[in-house]
């Protein structure tokens, strides 16, 4: 083996060795095996392709500078998200529930989870880590929109359960589509402009004081050729692994909420990969590129992702309402809130961090719990 086959194996990360699971997860397919063992297979193999997508983000943002690493780490992490996603649409309504908790699920785990363990991690290492306040005020205004955007449908829906006044029948068919694809076409048009913002007219603000240049592990052809071929394994992985999740719901061999499937699993198993790259530079006392990484994921999530699925399943004819359960509404508040008061001071600490992660577990249990 030759000095540069070695030096390229050592610079993959870890948990790439998992992508073992990916010719096992063709076989158990071809040989019909279906339920829980596929689905955990699948899932193994999704977090070490989301790991070598990592890795492949992380490289070509030493090319591309903070703002566009920060802008491609979020946007292949959350392919694996979106790509899950629209296999789940792609089965019916029964599995909407499971694709509003990924949406739900991936904007907390990005806000709450990633973001706090990048701020502990990086924390103990460095008492005080610095953000942009323009990019962190900016980023926390984007997120109250969301939030106000998802809460109408959801509390027009809510309405619609609980028989108030006459809206039962009206709000959960075309009061209720309307309103969600108007909601979903303006967060699009909102992430349009925040790109423009961010890498056109205001660049300037949000640009780190400090830029760092740590010379690439790999060339750029290299990067973007493991990039695209990982994507393309994730998406046949994902397909797998939304089939597992089916037969298991058709079967009833699975014991836990569509909602913690949704919020905790799939988010988990999709987010996987900007998360370790966010929490690694955090303890670099790169926290300004960890907080692009898991913000930018999470806003990208709210204004580019939810809308989309939305707009895509009214194209395959059974359009999703951007309609959220009571829960999963409170654990958005939440997060929007913790992170309001913790992030537009441009500071961070470990025991602020250790809040968010409180709160994310919190709520994890009440999904665990919810029946």
């Amino acid at each position: 083996m030759t000095e540069r086959k070695r030096s390229f194996i050592a610079s993959l990360p870890k948990m790439t060795v998992l992508l073992v699971f990916f010719p096992v997860a063709i076989v158990m397919e071809f040989m019909g095996i279906h339920g829980m063992p596929i689905f955990i297979v699948a899932a193994l193999g999704i977090l070490g392709t989301v790991t070598l997508i990592g890795k492949a983000t992380e490289e070509m943002a030493l090319y591309a500078g903070p703002l566009w690493g920060g802008l491609l780490n979020a946007t292949f992490g959350n392919v694996t998200e979106l790509i899950i996603a629209l296999f789940a649409l792609s089965k019916g309504p029964e599995l909407y529930p499971i694709v509003l908790g990924s949406i739900v699920g991936s904007i907390i785990g990005n806000l709450l989870l990633v973001l706090g363990a990048a701020m502990v991690v990086g924390g103990v290492r460095h008492s005080i880590q610095k953000v942009s306040r323009t990019s962190a005020s900016m980023n926390v205004s984007m997120l109250w929109v969301c939030l106000i955007a998802m809460s109408v449908p959801s509390f027009v829906a809510m309405a619609g359960y609980l028989n108030v006044a006459e809206f039962k029948e009206f709000a959960t068919d075309k009061f209720l589509g309307e309103i969600s694809i108007v909601a979903s076409i303006i967060l699009l048009s909102l992430y349009l402009l925040m790109l423009l913002f961010s890498f056109k007219t205001h660049k300037f603000l949000l640009m780190p004081d400090k830029e760092t240049h740590e010379k690439p592990e790999w060339s750029k052809m290299t990067a973007m050729i493991l990039l695209f071929v990982a994507t393309a394994i994730v998406a046949y992985l994902s397909e797998v692994f939304v089939g597992s999740i089916e037969y298991m719901k058709h079967h009833n061999t699975i014991q836990v909420s569509d909602m913690f499937i949704g919020v905790i699993i799939v988010a988990v198993v999709g987010n996987a990969a900007e998360g370790s790259v966010a929490i690694w530079v955090a303890r670099q006392n790169k926290m300004e590129l960890a907080f692009q990484i898991a913000m930018g994921s999470c806003l990208q999530v709210a204004l580019m992702v939810a809308p989309v699925l939305v707009l895509a399943s009214a194209l395959m004819g059974d359009l999703m309402p951007l309609a959220f359960d009571p829960f999963m509404l409170m654990a958005l508040g939440a997060a929007t809130v913790v992170a309001s008061s913790a992030l537009t001071d441009g500071e961070t600490n470990w025991l602020e961090g250790a809040t968010f992660l409180a709160v994310y577990i919190f709520f994890a249990l009440v999904f665990w719990f919810h029946p």
